[in-house]
């Protein structure tokens, strides 16, 4: 065999391997075993619910002002969604800063013809805007604590719906199609005086910078009385904590405390409070004021964390505060001597939570039928109020009614009872009106 042969062979197998090895490279398919994804993957905690920026902020009164000295009020949620409903679609426009030409503001705000949504604290516009349509690209950053509705404005071309802040004094007015102010004012502002669910309210006003709205009449509310449910502290636990895997548990007196050397859980079955805390986080944040609500309602979605009925109201902007209140089915607020179990606070540090307080617990089985529980008059609650020794009007923040939650331990038992009664805002904290006070009635005020 020539030397010339012997090289044609040689190059002919090494093609052929070429190709066989290249086929090989492009066809294989790997033997992997299969990996499960539930071995791995950490589960997202689910305490409760998730819910969105509609449930959570929310008007808790709606006034509907028809005539001089004539207010119909009501704090349904049913009625109160109606008419968020009815707005919602609205597509507010061309908002401009109309504070000097408003004069006086609880005059501005509560004149006839006006309907008036009353929200529990300033809410940043930019958050709302998830509930309303905004048709403004170069919307300017502001908050409100009122959403006001003209009526009288139903001839012209354009309606009117002014936002306004009376805590910071300021208002935007916006436009909208009139045709939806007509009929808004046809199926709901006229229609108030005649809907059951609406009562005549009255004003009182304690200086030039508000006005109290009370109901006029006496009012029956039911007292209820629910067995106490706890919360599982290990859920919280998963749910706190960055590595749970990590964290410590001890107990100390009557407390679980869970720890991760960054971050402290303590879970108290005396006084039914949650308490997480992360000192690392510090106390300066270094994100806008304005997305500390928005911050807060993610933080409590992101482990389903609402347990019962709360809404959004107060904001601390200050002090990088948000509280979230319990509420009762029929619209109104629950307050406690301890605020902490009808409340849920946060504060907020560097882009992180610094401190999380709650209860431990939330509503379970209604164990009695409820019983109504006859309440003065709001003119009736003021004269009490303007008696009080000390008591400065112009401090006089609000007055409204509400339900005392009262934590009552029989044997194994715990009962949460909510008693109806008065309560005042005075000087930025709320205080409760015992039902004899005022010369009781009928388990009640007078």
């Amino acid at each position: 065999m020539s030397y010339e042969n012997i090289k044609s062979i040689i190059l002919t197998i090494l093609v052929v391997t070429s190709v066989l090895l290249t086929w090989n490279l492009w066809t294989y398919q790997p033997n992997f075993e299969r990996i499960e994804k539930e071995a791995n993957t950490v589960q997202e905690v689910t305490i409760a619910e998730k819910k969105e920026v509609n449930q959570i902020v929310r008007p808790d009164t709606l006034l509907f002002h028809l005539g001089e000295k004539q207010t119909f009020g009501t704090v349904s949620p049913d009625e109160i969604n109606k008419v968020i409903t009815e707005i919602s679609d609205w597509n507010f426009a061309d908002f401009e800063d109309i504070t000097e030409e408003a004069g006086i503001l609880p005059s501005f705000v509560h004149n006839e013809g006006k309907a008036v949504l009353a929200f529990p604290d300033s809410v940043p516009i930019d958050l709302y805007k998830s509930v309303i349509k905004i048709g403004d690209k170069n919307l300017a950053d502001f908050q409100f604590d009122h959403i006001v509705i003209d009526t009288r404005q139903t001839g012209k071309k354009e309606g009117i719906v002014d936002f306004v802040s009376l805590d910071n004094r300021q208002v935007y007015r916006s436009h909208v199609p009139v045709s939806f102010i007509q009929n808004f004012k046809s199926q709901y502002f006229n229609l108030s005086e005649y809907n059951p669910e609406y009562r005549a309210y009255l004003a009182y006003k304690p200086s030039d910078k508000r006005t109290i709205y009370l109901p006029a009449q006496d009012t029956k509310m039911p007292r209820y009385q629910y067995l106490e449910k706890k919360l599982d502290s290990e859920q919280y636990k998963n749910a706190l904590f960055s590595d749970p895997s990590v964290v410590q548990k001890s107990f100390q007196q009557s407390e679980d405390e869970y720890n991760d050397t960054l971050s402290l859980l303590r879970v108290n079955s005396d006084k039914n409070t949650l308490r997480y805390i992360k000192p690392a986080a510090g106390d300066n944040p270094v994100f806008p004021s304005g997305d500390l609500l928005k911050r807060s309602i993610d933080y409590i979605n992101g482990h389903s964390g609402w347990t019962d009925n709360y809404q959004f109201a107060e904001i601390d902007e200050v002090n990088h505060k948000i509280v979230f209140r319990m509420y009762e089915s029929s619209g109104y607020p629950i307050f406690s001597d301890d605020p902490k179990i009808s409340e849920i606070r946060q504060i907020w540090g560097q882009n992180e939570i610094y401190e999380y307080v709650r209860s431990n617990f939330q509503l379970g089985l209604s164990t009695e039928p409820p019983t109504d529980v006859s309440l003065s008059s709001g003119k009736r609650v003021m004269e009490y109020l303007l008696g009080l020794d000390g008591l400065d009007p112009e401090l006089l923040e609000d007055v409204r009614l509400g339900y005392q939650m009262m934590l009552v331990k029989e044997a194994q038992t715990t009962f949460i009872r909510m008693e109806p009664s008065w309560f005042y805002r005075y000087e930025g904290t709320w205080k409760s009106i015992s039902l004899d006070e005022t010369g009781g009635m009928n388990n009640g005020l007078e």
